[in-house]
């Protein structure tokens, strides 16, 4: 049987206004996967070359990148890997909506919107990569496996990224990055 592509998850790395530079915990947890995708927020083009230096990259812009960038990016995109069809976009929406739900948790009701919005906005996705929230989840709705990988940069909850494996399934977990180094990966 062969082993799942494994796809590094990144959002909200917010380089250098809250960080100086990636942390070497992004290398280390990332390390050895067959691409990546940052769902926006990148704040310097720098942090590009360094995910590429890691592995090939997919990213789209974030309501917090600078011209430069988004000249750059694209808003949303698709692509398919091992089968299974991506989306990625940050996640922002029109404030009419996004109002409805942002104060709400994943699970609530409220949230279907959200997710009703990105799979509008990605058709035909199996998996939708998105930021924005800072706030990591992997959820299923309506066959649709939606990945928040949280955020890199503090100051919102502990940094994270997340891990996607595609093959016959795809299924995706959180890596938390200060834990990195300190127990063995799964």
């Amino acid at each position: 049987m062969e082993s799942p592509l494994r796809v590094g998850l990144l959002a909200d790395t917010h380089v250098p206004l809250s960080l100086p530079h990636l942390p070497a915990s992004v290398r280390a947890a990332l390390g050895g996967v067959d691409h990546l995708v940052h769902a926006g927020d990148l704040v310097a083009l720098d942090v590009l070359d360094d995910l590429n230096a890691i592995a090939p990259t997919t990213a789209v812009v974030g309501n917090c990148d600078p011209p430069e960038v988004a000249g750059r990016l694209p808003v949303r995109t698709t692509f398919a890997l091992a089968g299974q069809r991506i989306g990625v976009a940050h996640g922002h929406q029109r404030p009419t909506l996004q109002n409805q739900y942002v104060t709400r948790g994943y699970d609530a009701p409220e949230f279907d919107l959200f997710y009703q919005a990105m799979a509008t906005q990605l058709p035909e996705c199996n998996v939708i990569v998105f930021g924005h929230f800072h706030a990591p989840v992997v959820k299923r709705w309506n066959g649709i496996l939606f990945v928040n990988p949280g955020s890199v940069a503090p100051p919102h909850m502990r940094p994270t990224c997340a891990v996607l494996e595609l093959g016959a399934t795809a299924a995706a977990r959180i890596v938390l990055l200060d834990e990195v180094g300190t127990r063995p990966r799964q």
